[in-house]
C-alpha cells in the first residue's frame, strides 16, 4: 500500500434517502416564445466545449443565441468572450444574473459552487442547466429544486450522456428486447492523473474525487438501463487529501441482476462498457460516455449502432423543447433521478469516509 492511502471496503446496502416523487404530470412554466438567449457561468474547459457546441445548434436552425458569459474576474470573462464570439462579458456572476437579455444560464462552475450559483440565477428569474454532478449531495439538490419551484423556473442536470444519440438508440434497443433480459452491466471510467493536492480532481475543496466527477457516468448508464438498484456496496481507495482515488461499486437488483461500476483518478482503465442479456450483449467502446457508436451481439448477428457524434448541444435541444412546451423539468432527466443518484452516492462516500469541506 502506498503511504498516505487507505483501502476501504463497505458491504451491504447503502442508506437510502427517499428520492423526490416523480410527478404524475410534469410541473409547468410559462411557454417560451422566440429566441432563447443563453449565458454561461464560468470559463473553464467544459464551458469552452459548451460554447463550441453552440455552432451545431445554429446548423440545425435552432432559434437561440449565446449572448453572455460571466466569470469571477473581468479579464477572464473578456478573454472567453473574445475566443467564442460572445457579445457581453460580465466580471461577476451577479452581473450575469442581472443581465435582462439572458433567459437561461449554463452553470459550469466547480461542483462546490453548483448550489449557490444555481440558486442565484433561479432567484434572478433565469432558467438553469447545471453541469453534472448536479451538486455535492442530495441535500443541496433539495435546496436547488426548492428555488426552482419558488421562482417558477426550469432546472435540469447537464448529464449530457443521456442525450447523446448513440446512447439513446442503444437504450431503446435494449428496452425493445434486442439482447433479452439484462443480467449484468460492467462499466469503467478511470483516468491516470499524477497526484497533486492542488489539482481539481485531487482537491476536496474543489469537489474532487473519482466518484462524483467520473463515477456518475457508469452509475448513470446502469440506472438508465435497469432503474435504481435495490442494494449498493462499495470498495474504495482514499487519497491523502481525503478524496476517493478509486471506487468500485457493486449494484444489485431483484433476481440477482448486477452492475460492477469502476472509476478512478490515479490509474487508467478500459473506459468501456458492456451490457449482458439472456440473448446477447452490447459493447460500447472507449470512451463509453462520449461514444457515437456501440455494437449489439445477439442471435448470431452483429449490429453496429452509429449515430451523430456525441456533443454537449444535444442536451440543449431538450432544454429548448421543455421551455417551448412549458415544462419546468425534463422527463428525460428528471430531478428525482438526479437527487436519488446523489443520495446513493452520499451513502457510498459516508462508508468510504469521504467528506467535502462544506458538509
Amino acid at each position: 500500500m502506498v503511504a498516505g492511502f487507505r483501502t476501504v471496503r463497505r458491504e451491504g446496502r447503502t442508506p437510502v434517502v427517499a428520492p423526490l416523487p416523480v410527478p404524475v404530470a410534469w410541473p409547468t412554466v410559462e411557454r417560451h416564445e422566440g429566441t432563447i438567449r443563453w449565458g454561461i457561468a464560468a470559463t473553464g474547459g467544459i464551458a469552452g466545449r459548451f460554447a463550441e457546441a453552440f455552432g451545431h445548434l445554429a446548423d440545425a436552425g435552432e432559434d437561440c443565441a449565446l449572448v453572455a458569459v460571466g466569470s469571477r474576474a473581468q479579464g477572464t470573462a473578456d478573454g472567453f468572450a473574445a475566443r467564442h464570439g460572445i457579445g457581453r462579458a460580465h466580471g461577476s456572476y451577479a452581473d450575469l444574473a442581472a443581465d435582462p437579455d439572458v433567459d437561461v444560464v449554463y452553470v459550469a462552475s466547480l461542483q462546490p459552487g453548483h448550489m449557490d450559483d444555481t440558486v442565484r440565477f433561479l432567484e434572478a428569474g433565469k432558467h438553469v442547466l447545471v453541469e453534472k454532478p448536479m451538486a455535492l449531495n442530495a441535500t443541496e439538490v433539495d435546496t436547488m429544486v426548492a428555488a426552482a419551484e419558488a421562482n417558477d423556473r426550469f432546472l435540469m442536470e447537464a448529464m449530457w450522456m443521456r442525450f447523446n444519440p448513440a446512447h439513446a438508440a442503444l437504450v431503446d434497443a435494449i428496452r425493445a428486447g434486442r439482447i433479452g433480459e439484462v443480467r449484468r452491466v460492467n462499466a469503467d471510467f478511470s483516468i491516470g492523473v499524477p497526484f497533486d493536492p492542488d489539482h481539481r480532481l485531487w482537491n476536496p475543496g474543489k469537489g474532487g474525487g473519482a466518484l462524483l466527477d467520473l463515477g456518475v457516468y457508469p452509475v448513470t448508464l446502469a440506472w438508465w438501463v435497469l432503474g435504481e438498484p435495490d442494494s449498493v456496496s462499495a470498495v474504495g481507495r482514499v487519497a491523502p487529501t481525503g478524496v476517493d482515488e478509486q471506487t468500485t461499486l457493486l449494484c444489485g437488483w431483484d433476481g440477482g441482476v448486477a452492475a460492477t461500476l469502476t472509476c478512478g483518478i490515479g490509474a487508467g482503465g478500459t473506459m468501456t462498457a458492456r451490457i449482458d442479456g439472456t440473448e446477447g450483449y452490447v459493447e460500447i467502446p472507449a470512451p463509453f460516455h462520449a461514444s457515437d457508436r456501440a455494437t449489439i451481439h445477439a442471435r448470431g448477428e452483429r449490429v453496429e449502432i452509429e449515430e451523430a457524434p456525441a456533443s454537449l448541444h444535444h442536451q440543449v435541444f431538450e432544454v429548448h423543447r421543455c421551455l417551448r412546451a412549458g415544462e419546468r423539468e425534463s422527463p428525460r432527466m428528471p430531478l428525482a433521478t438526479s437527487r436519488a443518484l446523489l443520495a446513493r452516492l452520499d451513502g457510498v462516500r459516508a462508508g468510504l469516509g469521504v467528506r467535502y469541506p462544506s458538509e
